[in-house]
């Protein structure tokens, strides 16, 4: 009798077993299956599931390793798998580069001030000193953001893990490609006004300092090392390094604020998804407990991402206000030539959009965290409790935004004031206005 029980027992771990392999191989043929009618009719492609995992980590690192290129965030790390990944190191060559540039961007700064002292003080004199003091400022920033950027990131994709999950590849992808799309846009306008720079002083030079075209173009472009020192080609090129890592600089300092932005506004928008889809039905209390606690730690993340790069925000906002009221006033001139009104007025219109850009992608993260409270009015009365009544609150009561040290908050209505500010500034500095001098080469500094 024992032996038939036995028997039937090995039997039943054999078929228990059998089972167990056919629904593993069914599941398995199943998802290839479904993975090759997907690909068939073009809605999804196996490979999207594997390359992209949807966070702010793995969108921003090829941004960072360009920015690496040029010397800025000196991170360890940025292209590993996860946020564990990154660390910041005092002997890292990274660190050792961005030190070095610090330094000569210093000692160009000082030669920039000395010409600005002995020649002529007006507004082109004063120009190149603010442009160098704002990425010197912003480089050093972002030496400091180094060292706490691996502990930011790693909160940043604790905050992420928590939030519900995507739907399809696309929503995954979103991120990374949006972020990839505007950092292509804004570097390669950027490459193209600085050609148009290039191409507008070596072949209308309206004021030559040499014969040679390259070489007045490098004397003009390093007028702070050559009044000090002669004219040498070798030292006119080492002027011309310096100042495309301070053109790169100067733009990547508005890209990466925007890239901060969308990934915030990611966050908040990720929320907002799930309570479209849920608040109009009566959900348990535990579900709005889940809710407010996902949307406490997402707002805790901005105020240390705020912390972090508030002072990033501001050297971006000052510095294009300034700029802005600068070209517009330069806007009045006579151009000596075509090329030179084809490049002044692209590279007006590409500060003009550069700046209006970071102005509404950083104040989409007010936008968004301004959304729930919207769809709190859609939530039934049998739905209603505590919990809901407490995160509607918490909604009203945040201020939830990115800020320049602390001294204003960016917001959409921050656009307006601007405005009214460069309008304001721009009548009084008409008053003043002399035509002349923008284009006259008396004007300039003496030379040795």
């Amino acid at each position: 009798m024992w032996r038939m029980q036995m028997r039937r027992h090995r039997i039943g771990q054999r078929c228990q077993r059998l089972r167990q392999q056919l629904q593993q191989h069914g599941r398995a043929w199943l998802e290839q299956l479904q993975q090759r009618r997907a690909w068939r009719v073009g809605c999804a492609r196996p490979r999207h599931s594997h390359s992209h995992d949807g966070s702010f980590h793995q969108a921003v690192a090829p941004v960072l390793v360009l920015a690496q290129c040029f010397s800025l965030m000196p991170v360890r790390g940025v292209r590993a798998a996860s946020a564990r990944g990154l660390y910041f190191s005092r002997h890292s060559w990274r660190t050792w580069y961005s030190l070095v540039y610090i330094c000569c961007t210093s000692v160009d700064t000082l030669f920039t001030i000395n010409l600005a002292v002995h020649g002529t003080l007006d507004v082109r004199s004063v120009e190149p000193i603010v442009f160098h003091v704002s990425i010197l400022w912003g480089s050093y920033y972002f030496l400091q953001l180094a060292r706490r950027w691996p502990a930011l990131m790693r909160r940043w994709a604790h905050v992420e893990q928590q939030l519900p999950g995507y739907e399809n590849w696309r929503q995954r992808e979103h991120l990374t490609r949006r972020i990839h799309s505007v950092s292509l846009a804004l570097l390669t306008l950027s490459l193209m006004e600085h050609l148009l720079s290039i191409l507008s002083a070596v072949y209308h030079d309206y004021c030559p300092m040499r014969k040679d075209p390259i070489e007045s173009y490098l004397y003009a472009d390093a007028q702070q090392l050559f009044y000090v020192f002669p004219y040498s080609n070798w030292l006119g090129w080492l002027g011309k390094i310096q100042n495309v890592m301070l053109t790169f600089g100067w733009n990547y300092i508005d890209l990466f604020v925007i890239i901060v932005g969308m990934g915030l506004s990611e966050l908040l928008a990720r929320l907002t998804r799930q309570l479209q889809h849920l608040v109009q039905q009566p959900m348990p209390e535990v579900f709005w407990t889940y809710v407010r606690t996902r949307y406490r730690s997402i707002v805790e993340l901005i105020y240390d991402v705020d912390e972090a790069v508030s002072g990033i925000m501001l050297i971006s906002f000052g510095s294009n206000l300034y700029f802005v009221c600068l070209q517009l006033l330069k806007s009045i001139n006579k151009m000596p030539s075509i090329v030179h009104a084809v490049y002044f007025y692209f590279s007006l219109s590409f500060l003009i959009g550069r700046s209006l850009s970071v102005l509404l992608f950083v104040s989409s993260v007010h936008d968004r965290s301004r959304e729930p409270l919207r769809l709190l009015q859609l939530v039934p009365t049998g739905g209603y409790h505590g919990e809901v009544s407490r995160l509607a609150s918490e909604l009203s009561s945040d201020n939830v935004a990115l800020s320049g040290l602390r001294f204003f908050s960016i917001t959409r209505k921050l656009c307006l004031a601007v405005a009214g500010s460069i309008v304001t500034y721009e009548l009084v500095l008409i008053q003043f206005h002399e035509d002349e001098k923008s284009w006259d080469c008396v004007a300039q500094p003496p030379l040795h």
